[in-house]
């Protein structure tokens, strides 16, 4: 007995994706997909729409794949990016797809009701400052922020000036994925000047800001621990930075823009971290060069200096510490503005993004 079976195959960021195969496969075991259930596979259209023909299983309800789905596709996201399946219990969809001209597999949970699919990756941009970037300065008047922080931060208003450095990284990227979607999108040049507290741009860039910070705030905290966190030795920044760096430097290979901390500064306790956690920055790097093997050169829109394209972090590889009798290898990175003096970076990482819509005015 066979049944068809239709859904809809999206990009992080909710553009539908034209020519990715999809396949079902039973459960995974031992961290193989099972045997294949699919008798023909499907083809997404450019509206992401596919349609497969299922052999029958034990793990399917053919009864309930043959029912029309009332629900729109974009119901719920079925995955949020970066997961992949691994309920033993449910079957594997495959996506196979290109990014970047690279062909990835995604497995993803399969949905019998709820057929809206979201890959791990945004469609590729290419994304330069000088036209992607905001054209204003990360500094801002200070205002009551519109979420309690948590209590070790000490904070209850935001006084002086401050920086909104997450929201403008995570926001060029937003406008740069919407008109990458559509060309009729907001352009994010039209705004070249500081936007007023309470402007929607404004409200815009606080909420991506906090977005940054991750579920409960779990991406802030470690901002707080690299912080604390001494340069060098098997558990350093710099040997951390060494860790994280292969996972973003292959998110850019494949044409994603990813948001990224910079740790510049320390704290020699946890009661003088709230002090010294602002003092750390956040950019978006949206490429690399290697002009050596043991270095990289990582460019990134930094939105203290708007309107720069030659902005770089030079990470290069050294040996940061000894553990058991072996050489600890670890990263040296120094962010290099053109014109300026170099500045040194203790540590990055990634930090936490998924798309969302930029403001229309």
């Amino acid at each position: 007995m066979t049944t068809a079976y239709s859904g809809k195959i999206f990009w992080a960021n909710n553009t539908p994706i034209q020519g990715a195969e999809v396949r079902l496969f039973e459960p995974f075991q031992q961290g193989k997909p099972g045997p294949e259930l699919t008798l023909h596979l499907g083809v997404s259209a450019v509206d992401g729409s596919f349609g497969l023909s299922l052999r029958e299983s034990d793990f399917l309800d053919l009864d309930l794949l043959s029912e029309l789905d009332p629900l729109s596709a974009q119901f719920e996201r079925v995955n949020a990016p970066g997961s992949h399946a691994s309920d033993p219990n449910r079957p594997a969809l495959q996506v196979t797809y290109k990014v970047n001209g690279k062909v990835v597999h995604t497995y993803l949970p399969f949905r019998k009701l709820h057929r809206g699919y979201y890959l791990p990756y945004n469609p590729p941009v290419d994304f330069l400052p000088s036209r992607d970037g905001f054209g204003f300065v990360n500094s801002f008047k200070p205002f009551d922020p519109p979420v309690s922080f948590p209590d070790w931060l000490g904070l209850r208003r935001i006084e002086g000036v401050y920086g909104l450095c997450g929201g403008m990284s995570s926001g060029a990227y937003d406008f740069r994925l919407a008109r990458q979607a559509n060309p009729k999108a907001p352009n994010i040049r039209k705004y070249l000047a500081i936007p007023k507290t309470g402007t929607s741009l404004h409200r815009y860039l606080v909420r991506r800001a906090l977005d940054t910070f991750g579920v409960g705030g779990n991406m802030l905290a470690k901002v707080g621990e690299w912080t604390l966190l001494p340069d060098l030795g098997p558990a350093g920044v710099q040997k951390l930075t060494m860790d994280e760096l292969p996972g973003i430097l292959q998110k850019l290979d494949y044409g994603q823009c990813v948001v990224t901390t910079l740790i510049y500064v320390s704290a020699p306790d946890l009661k003088a971290l709230p002090a010294q956690l602002a003092n750390n920055h956040q950019v978006l790097a949206y490429g690399y060069r290697q002009p050596a093997p043991d270095t990289y050169e990582i460019q990134i829109y930094d939105s203290n200096f708007p309107n720069r394209d030659g902005i770089v972090l030079r990470a290069k590889r050294a040996q940061v510490g000894v553990q058991s009798g072996q050489p600890v290898y670890g990263i040296t990175t120094r962010e290099i503005v053109p014109g300026e003096m170099d500045k040194n970076v203790r540590g990055i990482f990634e930090m936490n993004y998924h798309p969302a819509l930029p403001p229309k005015n």
